[in-house]
């Protein structure tokens, strides 16, 4: 395994990301662990307060290009 992770490690950024794609794709919804009770209780804050007014929410495109800036992919 720790072969495996050395060699995805040398990809480049997006080699990475394309390889996390396929491989996520690869895995069965059975096998996908559930978020654990404070991801859930965090989840539920965000969305009250969403529904509240008290936070908004942004755009798919500029959700994931900011993701992709941050993880260093587009630049």
């Amino acid at each position: 395994m720790s072969e495996i992770l050395t060699a995805a490690q040398s990809l480049s950024s997006s080699e990475r990301a394309q390889l996390i794609a396929t491989l996520w794709d690869s895995v069965s919804p059975t096998d996908w662990v559930p978020p654990d009770s404070q991801w859930i209780a965090e989840a539920n804050r965000r969305s009250d307060a969403y529904d509240a007014g008290e936070m908004t929410g942004s755009p798919w495109v500029e959700v994931r290009e900011r993701a992709r800036r941050e993880a260093g992919l587009d630049g």
